[in-house]
């Protein structure tokens, strides 16, 4: 679920035509999905705005105690961007699989890679050996790999290709610092571009030995509230959109945290690496395939599973996020304190933390679960150390 960072999200979805292009899967009366249905063969998802529980794919803030400041410093971190593709993909399933928890794959995807070897395998340990060519920002990316079903949807979450590789630690690629509170627009705009490329730098060579595409995402810095493909965006918010392949990252962001956070090392950074870490799983159809049984879970008015889902999805992110700061640490300069003051960012914006309610039942994780995986990711080589599929449901609670 994407994590609205100033609070719950009330926005007006966009019409279907702004959707992605929707899988072929069956729909029930035989009619494909992404067409108009034939009357009373298949109701679409319900265009309107979600006041007090969100839209699939957003974000319910669940009720905090008061405390003004808490709310400020803490509202929401490494939101999602998958706000209308979770809209849009849950319409393309289909209803004649049955919905077990972990079937095996019986179908495959011409935007699978189609000689993937076992994930058992061994991880690549040269990937680096593979030509990064980081690009510019590209603005018409390829579509989204998507499954056939949920059989193969769930294959994709828990033997994906990309479990076997490993990016190259370290990566030499490093950023001048920037002030985030001081920073115009014009200026952190620039410096998250530029970021990017050292994810991509970091991230394309073991995607793209497991046969995978990884488009550079552009990032855009705005003021204000802005309306984007996956709907109106708070003032103080950062999304990765699906619907486009792009990053949104709200100028006022650094006042969310601690005022003694605001201008340490590799915060920003981290937060973008969250959202790249979403870039990672749309691309690699992991995104889309959680997002299916996340819905399917919510359909059933089974809410802690999908909370379940929601949770491996986000968490998989943190440690992408925290696999990155490894992979650029010594060319960042990144101290072991600077390191560990970011696992405690994490920490504060668990479920729990955010809430103050120990054992909450949410959509992130709770800060020792998501401190964790980030910390894992800090600590790990091989992506299958970020495989948030297979573990128990305890291990990303």
């Amino acid at each position: 679920m994407t994590q609205q960072w100033g609070g719950p999200s009330q926005q007006q979805w966009p019409p279907p035509q702004q959707w992605p292009q929707a899988p072929q899967w069956p729909a029930p009366s035989g009619q494909p999905y992404g067409q108009a249905p034939a009357p009373g063969s298949f109701t679409p998802y319900p265009q309107q705005a979600y006041p007090t529980y969100p839209a699939p794919g957003s974000f319910y803030q669940p009720p905090r105690r008061p405390n003004p400041l808490r709310g400020l410093l803490f509202a929401a971190f490494l939101a999602i961007g998958v706000v209308i593709f979770a809209i849009s993909v849950l319409s393309w399933l289909s209803e004649d699989v049955s919905a077990q928890d972990y079937p095996d794959a019986t179908s495959s995807s011409s935007a699978w890679p189609t000689d993937a070897q076992s994930p058992d395998d061994q991880p690549s340990t040269d990937p680096g050996s593979i030509d990064v060519e980081v690009g510019a920002p590209d603005h018409h990316p390829s579509e989204l790999p998507s499954p056939d079903n949920y059989t193969q949807a769930t294959t994709w979450l828990q033997k994906n290709p990309v479990y076997r590789q490993a990016p190259t630690i370290p990566t030499d690629c490093a950023l001048p610092e920037i002030d985030m509170t001081r920073a115009s627009s014009t200026a952190l705009e620039k410096h998250l571009n530029d970021l990017t490329a050292c994810l991509v730098k970091v991230w394309k060579p073991p995607l793209a030995a497991a046969g995978f595409e990884l488009p550079r995402p552009p990032v855009t810095v705005y003021n204000g509230a802005v309306t984007t493909k996956c709907g109106k965006l708070d003032d103080i918010n950062a999304v990765y959109c699906s619907a486009d392949q792009q990053i949104y990252y709200s100028r006022q962001l650094w006042k969310i945290f601690p005022t003694n956070q605001q201008r340490d090392r590799f915060v920003v950074e981290t937060v973008l690496a969250h959202e790249f870490g979403h870039t990672i799983q749309a691309r690699t159809g992991i995104l889309i395939s959680s997002m299916a049984w996340e819905q399917r879970a919510e359909e059933k008015d089974d809410s802690a599973a999908a909370n379940v889902y929601s949770r491996r999805l986000e968490v998989q992110a943190d440690c992408f996020s925290g696999m990155f700061s490894h992979a650029v640490a010594q060319s960042s300069g990144l101290s072991s304190d600077e390191l560990a003051n970011l696992r405690d960012v994490i920490y504060n914006l668990g479920d729990d933390v955010l809430t103050g309610q120990a054992g909450y039942d949410g959509d992130h994780g709770s800060g020792k679960a998501r401190k964790a995986w980030f910390t894992t990711g800090q600590t790990g080589s091989s992506m299958s150390a970020c495989n948030t599929y297979t573990v128990s449901e305890k291990a990303v609670r």
